[in-house]
């Protein structure tokens, strides 16, 4: 098991932060990927306000949960306007606030000059903020690629923790959750075990999912006795191994409450009758005279 002296702080660390940002490097690992939403979806459960970006496309493979809310960018202050123009076509920006509560933005072009293609307009946010970020894999920031670009201010100064299994050591930051040769869900699934974090079922299956996919089903040589722990800390945590099938329990004794048949007709109902009452002589055969008539 990791070493509880190095994971108590850091779960502490994780416990204390009430908006909490996660970041994936470019082109992440599907181990990665489940791990952090692993983490991202405990978090959730726990109450806390928690975002996940990455900086590029992110291939997720369909038995991962919560791959829908893996974003490209990790602001949330402001709100940004993008579109095709050229500053030469401008003639003014303005805007005028009205009060039926609605906020209206006037792009003015000069004369002679084509007007905006609402149809190239872009929404998106930028403007970072958490007590927390939470970056995978990553030896420096600048390896964040598009997402440090965009935030390069905010990661500067913000309070970072870091996860990997790099051999390359992390400088950016004293927050460290690193071990070389162990996977990112084995790791995760280490931390979430000693927090106080909340693991539900689909956090739970993303890590077992990996675990198994990372060890070739169990038969790596990377296996240790705190795999089989992590294994069986999410399986109580409502993960099920691969391929298992969901236990229904099958009872022998009858059901408490028979079912009633509606009664039968008179004529439906035969009556067995007991040979011991039946009189010897009617079962022999009848003999009639002319005398008995």
């Amino acid at each position: 098991m990791e070493d509880q002296n190095k994971l108590g702080p850091i779960g502490k660390l994780i416990e204390s932060s009430g908006n909490i940002i996660l970041i994936l490097p470019p082109q992440p690992s599907q181990d990665q990927i489940g791990s952090a939403l692993s983490l991202h979806l405990a978090l959730k459960d726990s109450g806390k306000k928690t975002q996940i970006g990455c900086g590029s496309e992110v291939e997720v493979d369909q038995k991962i949960f919560g791959a829908n809310e893996i974003s490209d960018t990790i602001g949330s202050k402001n709100l940004v306007i993008s579109f095709d123009y050229r500053e030469d076509d401008l003639d003014k920006v303005d805007y005028d606030a009205r009060e039926d509560g609605k906020f209206y933005l006037l792009i003015k072009p000069k004369s002679g000059s084509p007007v905006p293609d609402a149809g190239s307009v872009k929404f998106s946010y930028s403007g970072a903020e958490a007590d927390l970020v939470i970056v995978f894999g990553i030896s420096n920031l600048e390896e964040l690629g598009k997402i440090y670009a965009e935030e390069k201010n905010f990661l500067d100064n913000a309070n970072v923790l870091s996860i990997n299994n790099n051999v390359q050591p992390v400088t950016f930051t004293k927050n460290l959750l690193q071990k070389q040769n162990c996977s990112y869900a084995e790791m995760i699934a280490h931390l979430l075990e000693t927090s106080n974090l909340k693991v539900g079922s689909h956090s739970a299956m993303n890590l077992l999912n990996s675990i198994y996919e990372e060890t070739g089903n169990l038969t790596s040589s990377k296996i240790t006795a705190e795999t089989f722990s992590s294994l069986a800390f999410l399986m109580r945590s409502g993960a099920r191994l691969p391929n298992q099938q969901i236990f229904v329990p099958r009872f022998a004794q009858p059901p408490f409450f028979e079912v009633p048949h509606a009664p039968e007709s008179p004529e439906d109902v035969q009556v067995e009758e007991d040979p011991r009452q039946v009189p010897l002589d009617w079962k022999q055969p009848k003999i009639f005279r002319a005398g008995d008539l």
